[in-house]
């Protein structure tokens, strides 16, 4: 089974980290789910690693390309890693010739550079530990044991196959009913006389449940046995229908396959509110109350 790539699963603990502490108004923005991205082959160990370039006697593994390849959008890594691989070592070059000009220039001595450094490996710890988090709790037993939870918490729907005739006005659909019942083959009525962008197919509606119909189609559809007809056209915000049901069925269960990435976001989510919880706990928190800013001074209206 497919797995969701370690940096999907940070970047929606990312995200619900910052659901847990944003305003509500914000968090509409934050709590979208993460992109699935291409799993990236796990890159091999450094020191194991062959060198493919030197600079300045620094080297360039391979595992270091395989590092940067990681990292590139979804898009990007479409690409196999050998068409890009020259591409790459050489965007690694140039990093590595302006990461030793500004260890010359000593920026790494500018408070707000270290500012900066200091996040950025607070970012780093973070990630690493969500990771190791996830991938210790999130097993293949608790993903099955959540989707059979799933499967008893909704019951099962009826749903039913349908096929139906669109048609402008009620006489244009009295007039295709009228057709039906004189014995006409209800799929190729449709094809001559129906409107709606399914007329190609017969009116082929497959099956459906009733909450994914207009009320008026879903009440008359699910009305129908197998095989009957509707006794009246049917009216809706689309027009006229002349309906069919073909078959009727309870409908079945997605399979594990279908679900697995919407669980693994949800234990994903729950993870790292529970582990989030637990940390506060044996936390000492002190959130400082900051001086309100000062209001505008009043103005004066010059005179007329």
């Amino acid at each position: 089974m497919k797995r969701h790539p370690v940096s999907n699963r940070f970047r929606l603990a990312a995200l619900v980290l910052a659901s847990l502490t944003l305003p509500a108004a914000a968090q509409t923005v934050f709590a979208q789910p993460a992109q699935k991205a291409p799993a990236a082959k796990a890159a091999p160990a450094a020191s194991n690693s062959p060198v493919v370039a030197r600079v300045n006697g620094q080297p360039i593994t391979r595992a270091d390309v395989e590092a940067v390849y990681a990292t590139l959008p979804p898009q990007m890594q479409q690409m196999p890693l050998d068409a890009i691989f020259p591409a790459l070592v050489n965007e690694m070059i140039s990093r590595k010739l302006i990461g030793e000009a500004a260890e010359k220039a000593k920026l790494g001595d500018d408070p707000k550079v270290q500012a900066q450094l200091r996040m950025a490996r607070e970012q780093v710890l973070q990630q690493a530990f969500l990771e190791q988090t996830l991938d210790k709790q999130i097993t293949e037993a608790r993903i099955k044991a959540r989707y059979e939870e799933l499967l008893k918490s909704q019951p099962p729907r009826d749903e039913v196959h349908a096929r139906h005739i669109l048609t402008a006005t009620e006489a244009d659909a009295q007039a295709a009913l009228e057709e039906v019942r004189k014995g006409a083959d209800f799929a190729e009525v449709s094809k001559k006389r129906s409107t709606g962008p399914t007329a190609a197919t017969g009116g082929d509606l497959g099956f459906f449940t009733k909450e994914q119909m207009v009320p008026e189609f879903a009440e008359a559809a699910f009305a129908l046995q197998a095989g009957q007809v509707s006794p009246k056209p049917v009216k809706s915000q689309f027009g006229w229908h002349v309906i069919k049901v073909e078959a009727r069925r309870v409908a079945p269960p997605p399979a594990l396959a279908e679900v697995i990435d919407d669980i693994r976001e949800l234990l994903t989510r729950e993870i790292v509110e529970t582990t989030l919880a637990d940390l506060r706990k044996t936390a000492k928190i002190e959130q400082i109350e900051q001086p309100k800013p000062a209001g505008q001074l009043p103005t004066i209206a010059p005179k007329k």
